[in-house]
């Protein structure tokens, strides 16, 4: 029995040997077809993966900048520096086999870290997550996470979670409709739904009625007495976490609203 215990050992030995040696190769396989789908530009997967003139592979946003950058007569491949065309075409299948790859878990790549959390961020957006619409909205809006920047897109998601009642989501596009980005302008209807945001505690909804009422001349009234309040309770929200229904001001917008403030205090005074 002892030799014929030794050979089966020696069997299951070997099986697991070519077991891991498939398995390399595999590995090997991914980790070229990623290195062949990297950015030329940002050295990252792609999260919107396009086909240049110059034949190669971008993420939207990295190759759009370096489009815009260009002098019009002098638009040259990042890769090759030959003349190229501004055309861009979706480049469907590398997007679709990038996701595949990310949903099997095979990458496990720092480049694909943006590419993973647009795909898990969207995923959860298209389930209906509305915290997840404006992550995805708030990414096409501003150009970031190696989004290109897309107003139209960004309406949308903000679109669909305000279809759920969501305060951020009403904020977000009430802004839109109020600035005419993503959808033709609605002043009226964009302040109404910030003014809706901003009374059930959403931080931006405040600071941004508040930065209107200051101002006055682009659809608000100058009000200063109703700029102080909005203004105010702005950066009380940013404070109280449990009570703010928004993501928290950025720094340079807290610096923002403090100046406002401090200016209209000192109105204030002057009047006395």
């Amino acid at each position: 029995m002892a030799p014929g215990k030794r050979k089966t050992v020696a069997g299951v030995s070997a099986e697991l040997s070519k077991s891991e040696e498939t398995n390399k190769r595999h590995k090997a396989a991914i980790d070229a077809t990623v290195k062949e789908f990297l950015c030329p530009i940002s050295l990252e997967l792609p999260v919107e993966p396009v086909t240049a003139e110059d034949g190669r592979v971008y993420n939207r946003a990295g190759i759009q900048k370096h489009i815009d950058n260009a002098d019009d007569d002098n638009l040259r491949s990042p890769v090759t520096g030959a003349p190229m065309g501004p055309t861009l075409v979706p480049a469907v299948q590398v997007q679709n086999t990038l996701h595949a790859l990310i949903e099997s878990g095979a990458v496990e790549d720092d480049s694909a870290e943006r590419l993973k959390q647009f795909t898990a961020t969207k995923k959860k957006a298209e389930d209906g997550d509305p915290d997840a619409m404006c992550d995805l909205g708030g990414w096409y809006y501003e150009g970031s996470n190696g989004l290109h920047k897309d107003y139209k897109q960004a309406y949308v998601w903000a679109s669909k979670a305000t279809a759920l009642n969501h305060v951020p989501g009403m904020a977000n596009k009430g802004m839109m409709l109020y600035r005419g980005r993503g959808v033709d302008e609605d002043k009226v209807a964009g302040a109404a739904l910030l003014g809706i945001a901003a009374g059930r505690d959403d931080v931006f909804a405040c600071y941004y009625l508040g930065d209107e009422y200051y101002t006055g001349g682009s659809g608000l009234p100058k009000d200063h007495k109703l700029a102080k309040y909005w203004l105010r309770k702005a950066l009380e929200l940013n404070q109280d976490d449990e009570k703010n229904n928004g993501p928290d001001l950025a720094d340079g917008t807290i610096d923002d609203c403090k100046k406002m403030l401090e200016e209209l205090d000192g109105e204030s005074k002057d009047e006395r």
